[in-house]
C-alpha cells in the first residue's frame, strides 16, 4: 500500500481489492496512471483454486492495465505461483516481504531483470537465494489509507470467500450421495439413462464412475 500510495498519492480502499471482479471493475474505473491493490487475501481456498483465480484476471486485463498507464500491485503468498507470461515478461519488479525472527516487514527488491532470473532460477525449489536482490530494506507499520476500513473490507471478503468454499463443499457432497444412489440401481438402468438423471456429461460420469469403483476397491 505505501508502494501504491507513493506511485499515486489519490489512492484510497476502493482501489484495494479481494476479488477478481473486484479487481475487473478497480481496474475498469480507474483513470490514467493511478494505482490498484490486488490483495487476494489468501485462505478459504486451495493454492492452485486461489493463483488460478489470480492469473485470470491478471492476464484478462492486462491491455487496460497498459492502455491506462497504471500501477498495479498484486500482493500474494508466493512469486512462483505466478502467472510465467506476467512474472517474467509483464510486471516491472518484485518486492519480497518475508519475516525475521517473528519481526514483519522486511523486504528484498528485484529489479526487472533480476526478478526473470530469479523465477527461471527459483521456482524449482521455492528459492528466492539466487540471485541476490538489487537491495533490502523495512517497511514501517503505516497504512496510507483508512486501516480500519482495509481491515473491514478484508474481513467481509474472507467470510465471503470462506461461505463460498462451504458452499461448493456441500454441493459436492449432494452430488457425490445423487451419484451413488443412482450407480446403485445397477443394471435395471442403463449407463446413458444414469447420465441423463444426473445431468453430467459422458466424460464427467465415467471419470466419475472409475473413481468410485476405485474407491469401493480400497474399502474392500
Amino acid at each position: 500500500m505505501q508502494d501504491a500510495f507513493y506511485c499515486d498519492p489519490t489512492l484510497t480502499n476502493e482501489r484495494i481489492v479481494f476479488t477478481p471482479s473486484q479487481f475487473r471493475k478497480a481496474i475498469m474505473a480507474a483513470e490514467k496512471y493511478q494505482s490498484v491493490v490486488y490483495d487476494e487475501a489468501y485462505t478459504g481456498l486451495s493454492s492452485r483454486s486461489t493463483m488460478g483465480m489470480i492469473n485470470r484476471a491478471l492476464v484478462s486485463m492486462l491491455a487496460e492495465i497498459r492502455q491506462k498507464n497504471l500501477f498495479v500491485f498484486v500482493v500474494m503468498p508466493c512469486f512462483f505461483d505466478l502467472d510465467k507470461y506476467v512474472a517474467l515478461w509483464r510486471s516491472r519488479a518484485l518486492i519480497h516481504v518475508y519475516t525475521t525472527e517473528f519481526q514483519r516487514g522486511f523486504f528484498r527488491f528485484y529489479n526487472i531483470d533480476r526478478k526473470k532470473e530469479l523465477y527461471v532460477n527459483g521456482k524449482k525449489y521455492y528459492s528466492y537465494n539466487k540471485p541476490k536482490a538489487n537491495y533490502s530494506g523495512r517497511f514501517t507499520n503505516h497504512y496510507p489509507v483508512d486501516e480500519e476500513v482495509y481491515r473491514l473490507n478484508k474481513k467481509n471478503s474472507l467470510f465471503a470467500r470462506e461461505k463460498q468454499q462451504e458452499e461448493i463443499e456441500i454441493k459436492k457432497q449432494l452430488d457425490d450421495a445423487m451419484f451413488e444412489r443412482v450407480i446403485a440401481l445397477g443394471e435395471k438402468v442403463t449407463n446413458r439413462v444414469k447420465i441423463e438423471m444426473l445431468g453430467i456429461s459422458e466424460v464427467h460420469f465415467y471419470r466419475k464412475l472409475k473413481q468410485y469403483s476405485e474407491m469401493q476397491l480400497m474399502n474392500q
